[in-house]
């Protein structure tokens, strides 16, 4: 009677094991690199989609709910009356102009009104002027973020610490701010903190135009 051989033998067992093991990692990994791709063109696509949202906000003269404050000046009240002197007066307004703030120190960016036309300088003034504070990536994941701001395209450019684009009411007129000046270009440079991967948004002043480059 003959003896029956086991189908593979240890070395042969262990080789295999390997194998599966050096596969697995690979996969693993390109999981892993698809999902930062995604990660970092979501958030691309989201900040490019808000600065659109507000230019066509300003383009149609929308309102914003906003109130007098105990110190007499008018603050954005859409989500909280808490600011108000009185909550019943957080009432429609419309502002002079829709825009976004960035920073380099913020992991999102905020979408912001300029509701006192007397005192529009096409830049965010505070909190009184938010409408929304907006992380790069929706949820808990805070793997997107705003890497540089260029005051012009990075290669012919400087970095600046903020980046204020601005839309002003019915005739949509973009104007920007970089914290001193107010350039024709502006470039927010967004990176995937794991894969180091970067995006730029690029909003032109003089033409309008909002691009995604890299």
């Amino acid at each position: 009677m003959h003896s029956l051989k086991p189908a593979f033998t240890l070395p042969e067992m262990l080789v295999s094991v390997a194998v599966m093991g050096v596969l697995a990692v690979i996969v693993m990994s390109n999981l892993n690199s698809g999902k930062q791709t995604e990660e970092l063109r979501t958030a691309a696509n989201q900040l490019v989609a808000d600065i659109r949202s507000m230019q066509a906000r300003a383009l149609a003269a929308g309102e914003v709910k906003a109130c007098p404050k105990a110190d007499g000046k008018m603050a954005i009240c859409e989500d909280s009356t808490a600011v108000c002197l009185l909550p019943a007066n957080c009432i429609g307004h419309v502002p002079s102009s829709f825009g976004i703030h960035a920073s380099t120190t913020n992991t999102g960016y905020i979408l912001f009104a300029e509701e006192e036309p007397s005192k529009a300088d096409f830049k965010y003034s505070g909190q009184d002027e938010t409408l929304i504070a907006r992380t790069l990536l929706q949820g808990s994941s805070q793997n997107v973020v705003i890497q540089n701001i260029y005051s012009d395209k990075p290669a012919v450019g400087f970095a600046v610490s903020i980046g204020d684009i601005c839309f002003t009411r019915q005739n949509g007129v973009t104007r920007m701010f970089d914290g001193t000046t107010e350039p024709d270009v502006i470039t927010i440079r967004l990176k995937q903190k794991q894969s180091n991967v970067t995006k730029d948004v690029v909003v032109n002043r003089i033409t309008g135009r909002v691009s995604i480059e890299n």
